[in-house]
C-alpha cells in the first residue's frame, strides 16, 4: 500500500516525545515480548469507532492492535476501542474514566484533531483529558494523533501538539503524510475517502501505517525521544511540577481535569425536580450506544431540575432526523437573558446525531440551578427530546 500512495510514512512524528514518555513505550514493549498480557486502547471520534470502513477489524484502531498481537505474539492483548463518533474532546473528559480508563489500558492513543476546534476552550479540554490519562498510571504508555480534512487540510492539531510538546507526549499527523500526498498529486483523495473526512478501508490503512511506523521506530529503537525545537510549541520539560503529580503545571484554567456527566444513572444527587420525562431504560450495549440511559420528553411543559456545582456546565441531547421534534430551552439561575435554546430537530440525513452544549462557563466553581423546559410541541412530532446528560467541569 506504501508503494501505491507513495506516502512517507517516516514524515508522520510532528512531536517525537520526552525520553521518559518514549521510555515508557518502550517499557511496555519489553513487557509484551516477555509474554505479559497488556492492554491497548483508542480514544476519539468516528474515525476512532470507525466509520466508513466496512467492517470493525478494517478500522485503523484494530490495524494497530493487530500490529501488537503480531508483533507480540507471546502477549495476550486486550482491545478497547472508546470511539464514539460526532464527539470532541471535551465530552472525552466526562466519559473516558468509565468507556476506556475503567479497562485499565497500558497503552492509549487519542485523536480529537478533527472533531475540535483550533481555540483556547478545546486546548483546555484535551489538556484535561490528558491530564486524566496520564494519571491513570505512572508509567502509561500514551500517544496522540492527528488527523485531518483532507480538502483544505483543517484540524486542531497546532493546539494538540501544544499539549503533546507541554507534556512529553509523541504524537502523529496525518497532515505531514497522507495530505500531504494527496497536495504532491501521489494520487486522488477519493482513493482513501468519500467525504473528505472519514478514511475507506485503504484509508484505515494508510492511518494506521503512520501509527505503526512511529511504534516499529520505538521498538527498533530508532527513535529516542529527544524533543525536536518548534516556535510555536512550549516546552513542559522545564514547568514545575502540580501538586505533587509528576506532570507539570498545566497550560490552562485546567476545569476539564475533573468532569463528570450525569445521566439517569447518577442523577439522584443533583436532580431536584423533574415532570413529563422518563427514563431511558434501555441497556447501552457498546460505547458508541449513545443514546441510552437518558430522559425522554415528548409534550411541551415537561422540564428537569439540577443543582450542580462546577464552573462549566454543558448539556448533552440528540438531534434527530426524524422530523419535526420538540425543542427545549434551558436556563441557568433562572437568568432568561443567556437562555440557551436546544432544537431536536437535525437537518442533515446521515443519522441522529449526540450534540454538547455549553450552557455556562466561569473560571470558579459555584452552586448552579438549572431548568431545562420543552417549550415547543408539534401535532405532528415523530421525534422526541432525548437528554443524555449534564456535563459539569471544574
Amino acid at each position: 500500500m506504501q508503494n501505491e500512495y507513495k506516502i512517507d510514512y517516516n514524515k508522520g512524528l510532528v512531536e517525537t516525545g520526552s525520553s521518559k514518555r518514549t521510555g515508557y513505550i518502550k517499557k511496555l514493549f519489553d513487557r509484551a515480548k516477555a509474554g505479559e498480557d497488556i492492554t491497548v486502547g483508542f480514544l476519539g471520534g468516528s474515525i476512532t469507532q470507525g466509520s466508513v470502513a466496512t467492517d470493525d477489524t478494517l478500522c485503523y484502531a484494530y490495524r494497530v492492535y493487530d500490529w501488537f498481537v503480531k508483533t507480540f505474539p507471546k502477549s495476550h492483548i486486550t482491545y478497547v476501542n472508546a470511539g464514539i463518533g460526532a464527539t470532541d474532546s471535551e465530552y472525552a473528559a466526562a466519559r473516558l474514566s468509565e468507556h476506556l480508563l475503567s479497562k485499565k489500558p497500558d497503552f492509549v492513543l487519542m485523536e480529537f484533531s478533527v472533531n475540535d476546534e483550533c481555540n483556547d476552550h478545546y486546548l483546555e479540554t484535551y489538556e484535561g483529558a490528558v491530564r486524566q490519562i496520564l494519571n491513570s498510571k505512572p508509567d502509561i504508555a500514551f500517544m496522540l494523533m492527528n488527523n485531518v480534512f483532507y480538502n483544505d487540510g483543517a484540524s486542531a492539531e497546532r493546539i494538540h501538539r501544544v499539549v503533546a510538546r507541554h507534556y512529553g507526549l509523541p504524537s502523529v499527523s496525518m497532515r505531514t503524510t497522507i495530505f500531504d500526498a494527496i497536495l504532491a498529486g501521489n494520487f486522488e483523495k477519493a482513493k482513501i475517502t468519500p467525504d473528505d473526512l472519514h478514511p475507506n478501508d485503504d484509508g484505515h490503512g494508510l492511518v494506521a501505517g503512520v501509527i505503526t511506523t512511529y511504534l516499529e521506530s520505538v521498538l527498533s529503537g530508532k527513535t529516542d525521544g529527544a524533543q525536536a525545537l518548534d516556535s510555536e510549541m512550549t516546552d513542559g520539560s522545564q514547568s514545575p511540577d502540580d501538586k505533587g503529580t509528576g506532570l507539570p503545571a498545566p497550560i490552562s484554567l485546567n476545569r476539564y481535569e475533573r468532569s463528570v456527566k450525569y445521566d439517569n444513572r447518577n442523577s439522584e444527587p443533583v436532580l431536584k425536580k423533574m415532570s413529563g420525562f422518563t427514563r431511558d431504560e434501555t441497556p447501552r450495549t457498546a460505547v458508541r450506544d449513545c443514546f441510552k440511559e437518558g430522559f425522554i420528553a415528548t409534550e411541551k411543559g415537561s422540564f428537569a431540575e439540577y443543582e450542580v456545582t462546577g464552573s462549566c456546565i454543558a448539556v448533552q441531547f440528540r438531534r434527530t432526523i426524524n422530523l419535526p421534534a420538540p425543542v427545549a430551552k434551558v436556563t441557568v439561575d433562572g437568568n432568561e437573558d443567556t437562555a440557551v435554546i436546544l432544537d431536536a430537530n437535525f437537518d442533515e440525513t446521515w443519522g441522529d446525531k449526540l450534540v454538547l452544549t455549553d450552557i455556562y462557563m466561569s473560571e470558579n466553581a459555584a452552586l448552579h440551578k438549572i431548568r431545562l423546559e420543552i417549550i415547543e410541541t408539534h401535532p405532528d412530532d415523530k421525534g422526541d427530546f432525548y437528554l443524555a446528560g449534564v456535563i459539569v467541569s471544574g
